[in-house]
C-alpha cells in the first residue's frame, strides 16, 4: 500500500471502535470524485466478494441459470450456487474469454454473465470491441457482470475497462476494488457500479 495510506491508518486518533457507516457515504463520495462516476450508483462492500454475493442475491432464483468462463474467479460460481442458480461454464480459446463460446451458452433462464477483464486467473482480456460486441449480442434483459479487479494493470490501447465502457447503462454492472493496485486487501473494501435501480 501506499506510505500515505500506511500512515492514515496507522494514526491512533481513528475511531476503529465504532461502526461505520452502512451506506459508505464519505467513501462513495471519495470515489465518484476520483472516477467521475455518480456516487447514487455504487455500492460498496467487504471486499467485491460482497458486492457479487449481494447482485446474486438480488438477481438469482433457484434454477436461474449464470455463465461463466471456464477459468474465472471463483466467487461468481460460489455466490450463484448458493443461491441455487445452475452455473454453465462457457470455454475459452488457449485460456482467453470467447463470446462466441458465452454466447452459445445462454438460454431463456440465462440472468447473469460474469468475465473479469482482464480475467482471473488467466491474465488474457478481451478487448474494447469485443466487450461491445458481448453486450451488444446479449439479450437486454440478461444483467452484464463486468469485474474490474485488475483494470489499473492494463496499458493495451486495444483495452477499455468496464468502468469507461458502461457508466450510462442499465443492463451492466461493474465490480472493482481496493485490493489489488492499491494493496488494501485486508481491509476488505470492494464497490459495484451500476443503475440506480440495481444500487
Amino acid at each position: 500500500m501506499s506510505p500515505k495510506a500506511k500512515k492514515i491508518i496507522s494514526n491512533k486518533n481513528l475511531n476503529l471502535d465504532k461502526y461505520p457507516d452502512g451506506k459508505s457515504q464519505n467513501l462513495r463520495k471519495a470515489i465518484s470524485k476520483a472516477y467521475k462516476c455518480n456516487s447514487e450508483k455504487i455500492i460498496c462492500g467487504a471486499g467485491s466478494d460482497e458486492v457479487i454475493q449481494m447482485l446474486c442475491q438480488l438477481f438469482l432464483n433457484p434454477k436461474d441459470e449464470v455463465v461463466v468462463p471456464e477459468y474465472s474467479f471463483l466467487m461468481y460460481r460460489i455466490y450463484s450456487k448458493i443461491v441455487g442458480a445452475k452455473v454453465a461454464f462457457a470455454k475459452e480459446i488457449n485460456f482467453k474469454v470467447s463470446v462466441n463460446e458465452i454466447l452459445k451458452k445462454i438460454t431463456k433462464k440465462t440472468r447473469i454473465v460474469f468475465i473479469a477483464n482482464p480475467n482471473n486467473p488467466t491474465g488474457t482480456y478481451l478487448t474494447k470491441k469485443e466487450v461491445l460486441e458481448l453486450r451488444k449480442r446479449l439479450n437486454k434483459k440478461i444483467l452484464l457482470v463486468i469485474d474490474d479487479a485488475y483494470a489499473e494493470y492494463m496499458k493495451n490501447k486495444d483495452y477499455s475497462s468496464g468502468l469507461d465502457l458502461f457508466k450510462n447503462k442499465d443492463n451492466v454492472f461493474i465490480l472493482r476494488t481496493f485490493s489489488k493496485m492499491f494493496g488494501l486487501a485486508s481491509l476488505r473494501v470492494g464497490w459495484g457500479y451500476g443503475s440506480k435501480k440495481n444500487c
